[in-house]
């Protein structure tokens, strides 16, 4: 019962941040227009894009509990941020206040990069937000599926 309350909570919590990660996402892709065939890599774009607590979610749940550190420290700047101390976010102005991502968005075969690439469609499909070319081309396809 306990976990389905909270899973309420967290929904709705979780919806109302929409307006913020579209705000994020049509800044992201402004920026990076001219950059399509070097984006940032997906554990940045997570990170860019999305509330930390989404990510932090996603981490815990998806790495069965065998989080590292590690995933939860990215570069924001000069500045690592880590999400697993309190305190370790970045407002939206001092987000995007910071033009030197990390673009280094290669096949990667690394267990990190795929757990990032998964989250990273995950969260885009969740908040009906579209960045990568994947999430393009297959969020009209279930949408399409399921009429």
């Amino acid at each position: 019962m306990w976990l389905r309350l909270i899973s309420d909570w967290l929904g709705t919590e979780f919806a109302r941040l929409r307006t913020t990660i579209n705000q994020r996402v049509e800044v992201f892709k402004a920026d990076n227009i001219d950059r399509i065939s070097d984006l940032p890599s997906p554990r940045t774009v997570v990170h860019r894009l999305f509330p930390h607590s989404m990510i932090l979610l996603m981490l815990r749940w998806m790495d069965s509990g065998d989080c590292s550190d590690d995933l939860l420290k990215f570069r924001a700047g000069q500045r690592i941020v880590d999400l697993s101390q309190p305190g370790g976010c970045l407002g939206t102005s001092e987000l995007w206040s910071h033009r030197d991502l990390d673009h280094s968005y290669v096949a990667d075969d690394s267990p990190e990069s795929k757990l990032f690439s998964f989250i990273q469609l995950i969260l885009e499909f969740a908040n009906g937000c579209l960045v990568s070319g994947i999430s393009h081309v297959l969020y009209p396809r279930l949408l399409q599926a399921q009429l």
